[in-house]
């Protein structure tokens, strides 16, 4: 073998050592060009989801809100409804007083049988006044506190869409790896979901 063959070979050998370099070069950086694709994929996917879960909590809230407007209603309703009950037990109590004195003037028999009868009636009356003022009332409270805890279930729904909206802030800075550069919450935002929904399911439990 001359020594110009020898050089020839070298410098071939020289020259794909480079070729591989180079290859090997190209193939990471494909690689990391990948990942970092994957990460922007994964980072996105998880925005819109937070995004669809800002949509849930509105219109939990919205759903919410019109329920305590209804509740609402019922409430004055009924409040107007125990008023006529109690006035209806008054005047039924005022004329059981005034039937009573004019039994009195009835001759002795007749008088023991009109007022027991009339008196049996207006206990009747009376009792069943009694009972639906009493059911009434007993509803009016239960209304009440399904109000309240629709209050504080629409709290927990826009103190859940703030933190929705500020976690979806954090989507705008993410690594290489597609992750957020500030830390996301989402303990405080399920334990928040938690509350809501809990707090929706007793108000419609004391609304039925």
């Amino acid at each position: 073998m001359t020594i110009s063959t020898i050089k020839t070979s070298k410098k071939a050998a020289r020259a794909l050592s480079v070729v591989l370099i180079l290859s090997l070069a190209a193939c990471a950086s494909q690689r990391a060009e990948q990942e970092a694709m994957l990460a922007q994929q994964q980072a996105a996917a998880e925005a819109a989801e937070m995004a669809d879960r800002a949509r849930v909590a509105e219109l939990a809230r919205l759903e919410a809100e019109r329920s305590e407007r209804e509740l609402r209603a019922e409430l004055e309703r009924l409040r107007v409804e125990r008023e006529e009950l109690a006035a209806a037990r008054e005047r039924a109590e005022q004329q059981a007083e005034q039937r009573a004195r004019q039994a009195a003037e009835l001759q002795r028999q007749q008088q023991q049988a009109e007022i027991a009868r009339l008196q049996l009636e207006q206990d009747n009356q009376i009792a069943a006044l009694q009972r639906r003022l009493a059911d009434t009332e007993a509803n009016v409270r239960r209304r009440e506190q399904a109000n309240a805890t629709l209050s504080q279930a629409i709290t927990a729904a826009e103190e859940l869409l703030q933190m929705l909206a500020s976690e979806q802030l954090k989507y705008e800075n993410v690594d290489a790896q597609g992750n957020t550069v500030e830390p996301l919450q989402k303990a405080l935002i399920a334990e928040l979901e938690a509350r809501k929904n809990a707090l929706v399911q007793q108000a419609q439990a004391l609304s039925n």
